[in-house]
């Protein structure tokens, strides 16, 4: 089917240039450079490190157990490409190498239900903001595992994670660089309790050098297909 989307694409807005001028500028936004690049000129300029090896995707998803090593059956990026692969674990092993990756200045790929309990013009997620109980009369008593199980949360929304408050080595906050601009929330960014981050965050991509060995070892699993209608991985926003 991707080869059909491709085509009606390229009927309805043309054929992908095979180049592009990009423009540099400064933090004072002053012009620095131009030059044209393919794709593959650019990704060797600015990026030049292995993408498709030298990451682990790590998830929490209390429907499944953990410790395990997963794959989403047809959920790729690219028409020939492979499945998405990931390791299941508790929220203190993913928060244990999310914090080592911050530490190193390196953020992450970070994905949630982003439009839970947030606040978007202040930018700020937190299962405070709203009283919906008290206001409605009504309990809203279902765990991760079972908003989960029944549709009512999944991974909505994949955003940067940049920043981390810590108090005793323990995390009190949590910061995303968002896509909705830079009017958008605070300065551009959401910023999550600890709370909020156990309960809707979902995914990372951790850089292997950050992940633990114990961790590095599951990776070596023979995952376990899931069904890509899983509950799980409904098609994200970008």
């Amino acid at each position: 089917m991707l080869k059909e989307i491709y085509h009606i694409l390229t009927l309805c807005l043309g054929v992908p240039p095979t180049e592009f001028t990009w423009a540099r500028y400064n933090a004072k936004e002053e012009f620095v450079s131009e030059k044209t690049y393919t794709p593959k000129s650019f990704y060797q300029e600015f990026i030049g490190e292995d993408l498709e090896n030298n990451y682990v995707m790590v998830m929490n998803n209390p429907t499944l157990e953990y410790g395990k090593l997963y794959e989403i059956q047809y959920d790729r990026h690219v028409y020939d490409g492979q499945n998405w692969v990931y390791v299941n674990l508790p929220m203190d092993k993913i928060k244990e190498m999310a914090i080592a990756s911050i530490k190193d200045n390196t953020p992450l790929y970070f994905s949630c239900d982003v439009g839970k309990f947030l606040d978007r013009k202040r930018g700020v997620a937190d299962l405070n903001n709203f009283d919906y109980e008290s206001l409605l009369g009504v309990s809203f008593g279902m765990d991760k595992r079972e908003r989960i199980l029944t549709h009512a949360s999944g991974s909505t929304h994949a955003m940067t994670l940049i920043a981390v408050d810590l108090k005793d080595g323990k995390p009190q906050k949590w910061m995303v660089e968002n896509s909705w601009g830079a009017d958008s929330g605070y300065k551009g960014n959401i910023i999550m309790t600890d709370e909020w981050f156990d309960e809707y965050m979902f995914r990372l991509v951790v850089e292997k050098k950050y992940v633990p060995a114990d961790v590095m070892a599951l990776t070596g699993q023979k995952p376990i297909l899931l069904p890509s209608w899983d509950p799980m991985f409904a098609p994200e926003e970008d």
